[in-house]
């Protein structure tokens, strides 16, 4: 008998038979020994987080937890168990091999069904599920999406499916994808096969009031919201639909529905913060009005409970004080909602962005700059509208930071025109004050030494003191306690400001000494980082005392100035104040090419703002001051920009033109008029081009001399262009090679006539002669110079011919033989060599090489010019 139940338990273990028994089996295992753990590690943690999640009760709250940042990391560790052991059950249980078909007869509707599943096994099913909504609860979106999808595929016409669909559109919103989101929902809401359990209905409507929320429809997420309360499950969610429909309809300005649903989430028993923030509400929405309402949160400050709540109630009273104009005091509320802050980092960060935006609506940039800061920093980037703040704050800073430089170089050139006398008497003070503030700091060190000292011996004779009195009244309600408690403090830590890094013993910020800090300085940084503050060296060596540094310091300011104002006009659109910016620009650099830039940029300001008066004005200062300026010509010509671009276009069309004959070959005429273009519209950005497509021309019509010199003529004319840099690198590349170059000849006779060719003039040949070999710099002159030497000395034994070399270019070494008397003798002497110079010059090849008769006379000639070309064209010539 034990054998065969064990051969029976063997075969219901096996997932490759789909019977009864088998099914049974593996359904009764995955639940109890997977899927029950699975989904109660699942429920437990999305518990804990909802419980623990740190609400902002001053905004409305959110539908749903799904993706915020602070539920993720809460669950992940849980969510992976769930997800192992989905995963495991899977593997070990799953059924997807087909039962046996009946041997009789045709199955029913319902045997089809059953005979078509993808799967046998209901709680591997429901494991899918399970691990793709884990997947999503500990954020990885892409990974929950593939499984939701392949629940889809998997398990069509099952409630399965509708559940995946439901968070396909969850995954929607995740990425922004409101219209997928609002199809699926509406296809599920249509289809009248879908689920109408309770935790259906409760999917599908929190869903839609998610979506709603994100997309800012009120109204629609009030509708959804409700009925989503109806099937929610479990009083935390309860709860928080029930104050979120509160905070909806306050909103509205529904106040009696809003003040009915506050009630009723005090019934629920709500946490001790939102149950203050209910209190609060109410106060609000019970007809408690002015200073009435104001006493009543003053009462509520003072009552030592609320200590960790004050934030919130200041951030009240100076949302009150707002409204009602008195933004003094709305300020002051502010500022102490900020400094009583403790664990609310989002209600300081707001409190901080209500002084921003306050300070940045009256151009008080620089203020609302630290204001931004201190907003960025503690807020959570989850908080709707971080990124315009981010960017609010980004170009302040580079507002302050344009202002801080024209400032500093303000300051140091104020302080380098001072008498000596009297900037050394500043200096002095400065260090004097710095020494001060070293001396303090030591003293307060050594204090807080002694201090800790005396606090070890207390604590150590002295016993601790206990959590209450003798009344069992807690430690911090206890008066006497926490006199002592503050003294004990003070005697190990002395006095500390209540704020962040409060240990921190040197929290003294640095000095801003401007006539040190010399940013962008060409002044030479090493020896000032290696002097000593305490020198007066240290703050003489960045200021501007000369003329040069003067110049720098001018030109940082200029630049600082023109960003300044370009950050008002195109950042922060504030045209008032960009206008100004560029009139100071004008006015203070009004001999400078941007000042006619600035005039006209402040008259466009003008004009936009209606302020036809002062644009007027402007107009006239510009034309006036700069009537050369295309900016005054645009503003006299109401024609001059369409005069300039037609200019541009018949410009453009002749290059064209100009660049079409080059690349026909026809470079004659190409050069032409590349030289017509270059006259005509010299000064002009087209004005290198032109010069560079001249020279290129030249270069094959008038020959490689003509080509050299424009390209130099080029360099001196428009240096750090392009063109500039393509010519430096052509001219190196032709001087490389100049002597296989110089071997193609020179210009025709027509090419001279048409062409100015500023050539060397060479005198007749006459006197002395020297015979010059030309080669490349690598080649081997020991053995050239050799070989020379033993054709004279077969030869010309007779004749006195010395053989020397020297260097002639930076790519070319000169071989020169003489003794020659005359050109008689010379051309006798080439004749003699012209047969042998194969084997004398090898193994250079011909081209590698020049060899020509020269006069002593035109040699010197040659040497100053260095052109091989047109020497040996007037060689050709004349010999």
């Amino acid at each position: 008998m034990l054998p065969l139940i064990g051969a029976l338990l063997c075969a219901s273990c096996s997932t490759q038979k789909n019977t009864a028994l088998s099914r049974r089996f593996h359904s009764v295992t995955a639940y109890y020994n997977y899927y029950y753990n699975a989904r109660d590690i699942h429920r437990l943690a999305l518990q804990k987080a909802e419980k623990d999640y740190a609400y902002n009760y001053t905004l409305p709250l959110p539908v749903l937890l799904l993706n915020e940042q602070q539920v993720q990391s809460s669950v992940a560790g849980d969510m992976d168990r769930a997800i192992e052991k989905c995963t495991n059950l899977i593997a070990k249980h799953s059924i997807t091999v087909k039962p046996e078909q009946p041997r009789k007869g045709s199955m029913s509707a319902k045997e089809k069904e059953f005979y078509n599943q993808t799967e046998y096994v209901r709680w591997a099913r429901e494991a899918w599920l399970l691990a793709a909504e884990s997947q999503a609860w500990k954020g990885d979106a892409d990974k929950a999406a593939l499984a939701f999808e392949h629940i889809a595929l998997r398990f069509p016409n099952t409630p399965m499916w509708y559940a995946a669909q439901v968070w396909q559109a969850r995954m929607a919103l995740l990425r922004g994808d409101f219209v997928d989101a609002q199809s699926r929902l509406d296809d599920i809401k249509q289809n009248r096969k879908r689920p109408t359990d309770s935790k259906f209905e409760h999917l599908l409507e929190s869903t839609y009031a998610h979506m709603h929320q994100l997309q800012g429809n009120t109204p629609a997420t009030v509708e959804h919201l409700k009925r989503a309360l109806k099937h929610a499950h479990g009083r935390p969610t309860r709860l928080r639909y029930t104050y979120l429909l509160a905070q909806l309809q306050q909103q509205e300005g529904h106040n009696a529905e809003a003040a009915e649903l506050y009630k009723k989430a005090q019934h629920l028993n709500p946490p001790y913060d939102m149950a203050f923030s209910i209190k609060l509400n109410l106060i609000a929405l019970g007809g408690t009005q002015g200073e009435a309402l104001k006493r009543a949160l003053h009462k509520l400050a003072r009552d030592d409970k609320n200590r960790d709540y004050l934030d919130h109630i200041y951030y009240t009273l100076g949302n009150i004080e707002r409204q009602e104009g008195n933004m003094e005091q709305a300020i002051e509320h502010y500022k102490t909602s900020a400094r009583s802050s403790t664990t609310n980092s989002t209600q300081k960060g707001m409190s901080y962005l209500m002084l921003a935006d306050y300070y940045f609506d009256r151009g008080n940039y620089p203020q609302a700059q630290g204001y931004y800061d201190s907003t960025i920093a503690v807020l959570d980037r989850g908080y709707p509208g971080y990124d315009q703040i981010a960017n609010k704050s980004r170009c302040l800073n580079g507002l302050v930071e344009q202002i801080s430089i024209v400032q500093r170089e303000d300051s140091l050139q104020r302080v380098a025109q001072m008498p000596a006398a009297e900037r050394n008497a500043l200096i002095a003070n400065i260090i004097n004050t710095k020494k001060e503030q070293e001396q303090a700091l030591q003293q307060q060190q050594q204090d807080d030494r002694q201090r800790s000292m005396q606090y070890q011996q207390n604590q150590r004779y002295g016993g601790s003191l206990g959590s209450s009195d003798g009344n069992g009244k807690w430690y911090f309600y206890n008066q006497n306690s926490l006199a002592y408690g503050q003294s004990e403090f003070q005697m190990k830590w002395g006095k500390r400001k209540l704020e962040d890094n409060w240990r921190r013993k040197n929290k003294t910020e640095q000095l801003d000494m401007g006539v040190a800090d010399n940013a962008g300085s060409t002044a030479p940084s090493a020896p000032a980082q290696q002097l000593s503050d305490k020198s007066p060296e240290y703050y003489l060596a960045g200021l501007p005392t000369s003329d040069s540094l003067r110049r720098l310091s001018n030109e940082r300011i200029k630049t600082a100035m023109l960003r300044i104002a370009e950050t008002y006009q195109l950042e922060l659109h504030d045209p008032e104040a960009a206008k100004n910016a560029y009139i100071d620009l004008a006015k203070r650099f009004s001999s400078d090419e941007q000042a006619p830039m600035a005039y006209y940029n402040a008259h466009k300001l003008a004009s936009e703002q209606g302020n036809s008066t002062e644009a007027q004005r402007l107009q006239s200062t510009l034309i006036a001051r700069y009537p050369q300026s295309a900016y005054a010509k645009l503003l006299a010509n109401p024609t001059y920009v369409e005069q300039m671009r037609q200019q541009q276009h018949e410009m453009e069309q002749h290059y064209q033109q100009t660049y079409a004959l080059f690349s026909q070959g026809n470079h004659s005429a190409a050069a032409a008029m590349a030289r017509e273009g270059r006259t005509k519209h010299s000064g002009t950005p087209i004005a290198p081009k032109y010069a560079l497509l001249e020279a290129l021309a030249s270069g094959h019509s008038a020959g490689l001399p003509s080509m050299q010199r424009l390209l130099n003529d080029l360099l001196q004319t428009h240096p750090k262009t392009p063109e500039a840099e393509y010519a430096q690198q052509l001219l190196t590349a032709t001087k490389a090679r100049e002597l296989q170059l110089s071997a193609t000849g020179g210009p025709s006779p027509a090419d001279t006539t048409t062409h100015q060719h500023h050539a060397p003039s060479y005198a007749i040949p006459s006197g002395e002669h020297l015979l010059v070999a030309l080669v490349p710099k690598g080649a081997d002159i020991n053995q050239l110079k050799f070989n020379i030497i033993s054709f004279n000395v077969d030869h010309f034994i007779d004749t006195d011919l010395n053989v020397n070399n020297a260097p002639f270019s930076d790519f070319v070494e000169m071989i020169s033989v003489s003794g020659l008397a005359d050109q008689r003798m010379a051309m006798r002497y080439l004749k003699q060599l012209a047969p042998q110079q194969r084997s004398i010059f090898a193994p250079l090849q011909t081209d590698d090489y020049q060899i020509f008769l020269i006069s002593a006379e035109n040699l010197n000639t040659l040497l100053n010019d260095k052109s091989i070309a047109d020497y040996m064209n007037f060689f050709r010539q004349n010999y």
